[in-house]
């Protein structure tokens, strides 16, 4: 087995170790520090929306550090941050603790998501990278959907003991990662590489067409606020459909994925694929958005709930094309030495899109039914067209 397959393999277990911690953490923490810890659920609201907002603004800095330092270090130093921040949760009793524990533990996660995609976006050519990352893509899928059901175990159980269990166990599986990452051979990750007379820290936010795409990117990543936030509400509160036919659709969404999402990502090896790529993804977002935005306006229980999963599969399709199509038209050649705050901006999109998504999306679609729905799809639609023009300006995944 040669150092580069030895290389990706490692990076591919702590993809799908870590995430399944993430899924893990992200079902129990809450009602585990409303509940248990006793603190108000719109505290514990505020202090993730600050996590998140920290993750947002440190992912460039994370970034371009892991590049100076090299990414096994980074991606060392992030593991055992994430240890430490499980560890804060297990032994939180207040506001303070259970803050510092969040804001650790969604920063670590966040970098870590950059750290892995460097190293394998390093370690494989230019053509190879759409379908690698596809790969890692599919694992964060595995990894949250196993998370997901444990921690779906938990709440219902509904010990203490257990959720600190959890969160104990989420550590040491972090230290685990820690330990492959520090068994990366050096040339996973080496310091330094900026070329010359570029101004560490700004390579990719100066790279223009790799900032567009990043943007398009956050708009087509609508789909995962829709899944886990907007769909839910949607259904509970305007839909004649069952509620539990949401928790239904996301599963429908992450089985597909992981169906399909490799596959077609092996696919797109030239400009021409990944613009048939984004146009359909374009499509499919609008028509899936028309799907769910009518099952607010049909009768009965059965015709809603056919809706919503009619609805959300034609939106895994979209969401599976511009995923493809994305990151081919991003991570064609990226310069030596700046994997990782390449991967670190492109990252932004997806915590961008966790932003607008509750804070500007949820409150179009229940004040104005299917016409905000139909206002989403258009948005994306728009950014699949604009994504398939500035990849049509390319011939190959070299000259990206």
């Amino acid at each position: 087995m040669s150092e580069v397959t030895r290389t990706v393999r490692r990076v591919r277990i702590t993809q799908l170790v870590g995430s399944t911690v993430d899924g893990a953490v992200l079902a129990t923490a809450v009602l585990y520090f409303s509940t248990r810890v006793g603190l108000a659920a719109e505290t514990v609201g505020i202090v993730l929306a600050a996590a998140a907002a920290c993750a947002l603004a440190l992912s460039v800095p994370i970034g371009v550090l892991a590049d100076a330092i090299g990414l096994r270090r980074a991606g060392v130093g992030l593991s055992g941050l994430v240890v430490v921040a499980l560890v804060v949760y297990a032994l939180a009793g207040g506001l303070v603790s259970y803050a510092a524990g969040a804001i650790c533990f969604v920063v670590a996660q966040a970098g870590m998501g950059a750290v892995r995609q460097a190293v394998v976006a390093a370690m494989v050519p230019p053509q190879d990278r759409v379908r690698a990352r596809a790969v890692l893509h599919t694992l964060l899928n595995a990894g949250m959907g196993l998370g997901t059901v444990w921690g779906a175990v938990v709440l219902a159980v509904d010990s203490a003991v257990l959720y600190r269990a959890t969160f104990v166990g989420g550590a040491v599986a972090a230290l685990a990662c820690a330990v492959l990452f520090a068994g990366l051979p050096a040339s996973a990750g080496t310091a330094g590489g900026v070329a010359a007379g570029r101004r560490p820290g700004l390579t990719a936010l100066r790279d223009g067409r790799f900032v567009t795409v990043t943007g398009l990117s956050a708009l087509l990543q609508l789909t995962m606020p829709v899944l886990s936030v907007i769909l839910p509400l949607w259904v509970a509160t305007r839909t004649g459909a069952p509620e539990w036919i949401a928790a239904v659709a996301l599963g429908l969404n992450t089985v597909l994925v992981l169906l399909v999402q490799t596959a077609w990502a092996a696919r797109i090896v030239t400009a021409a694929a990944a613009r048939r790529s984004a146009v359909v993804a374009g499509t499919a977002l609008l028509v899936s958005c028309v799907l769910i935005g009518f099952a607010g306006s049909a009768g009965g229980v059965v015709l809603p709930a056919v809706l919503v999963l009619m609805g959300v599969t034609v939106l895994t399709a979209g969401e599976i094309g511009a995923g493809a199509a994305t990151w081919f038209a991003a991570f064609g050649s990226v310069p030596d030495g700046a994997q990782g705050q390449y991967q670190a901006v492109f990252g932004m999109a997806a915590s961008l899109a966790r932003i607008v998504g509750p804070a500007l999306v949820l409150p179009l679609v229940l004040a104005t039914g299917a016409f905000g729905w139909l206002a989403v799809g258009a948005v994306m639609a728009a950014a699949g067209a604009a994504l398939a023009v500035l990849t049509g300006r390319r011939t190959s995944p070299a000259e990206l």
